[in-house]
């Protein structure tokens, strides 16, 4: 018998159940979903104000995870999106809030790409995960472009 494709809204919407269950009952094996060529970006700025830097591989996303001290997280998922995307694999965006050690609900997107594990029919792993604080990316309405940048560069929809 052959084991039918799921859609790609079906693994996106389970795929993002264990994944903030987990960051709520167990946050420090989050890393566990991701690979040794993952990419991890979790917030904004950093303390000194300027872009968080990625970080790569299963080992160092789990250091990151580890700083960001994740105690008790709430979230509430306000709308998911998944689509099928090169080789096989699933593009998650997630809308919602998040609440970490007993802080008040803050607003986040969070983008996921979820790629197959070897052969493994229907598993997969995280090979792209960007986390956004919306209030770190539109806090102020009358912040200044990017230096350098003198606005040219925005992306407009």
């Amino acid at each position: 018998m052959v084991m039918e494709k799921p859609s790609a809204q079906l693994v996106g919407r389970e795929f993002v159940r264990q994944y903030y269950t987990l960051l709520n009952q167990a946050p420090d094996y989050l890393h566990r979903f991701y690979g040794k060529n993952s990419s991890y970006v979790h917030g904004g700025l950093d303390n000194n104000g300027k872009p968080v830097e990625a970080v790569y591989g299963q080992s160092e996303i789990h250091k990151k995870v580890l700083t960001l001290n994740f105690r008790d997280c709430h979230t509430k998922i306000r709308h998911v999106d998944a689509h099928a995307t090169l080789n096989e694999g699933v593009v998650v965006q997630v809308m919602g809030e998040l609440s970490n050690d007993m802080q008040p609900m803050r607003k986040f997107m969070q983008t996921f790409v979820l790629a197959p594990e070897g052969t493994v029919a229907n598993k997969f792993y995280v090979h792209n995960d960007v986390f956004r604080y919306q209030d770190e990316v539109f806090g102020d309405s009358d912040s200044e472009p990017p230096e350098g940048d003198g606005g040219k560069h925005a992306l407009t929809s």
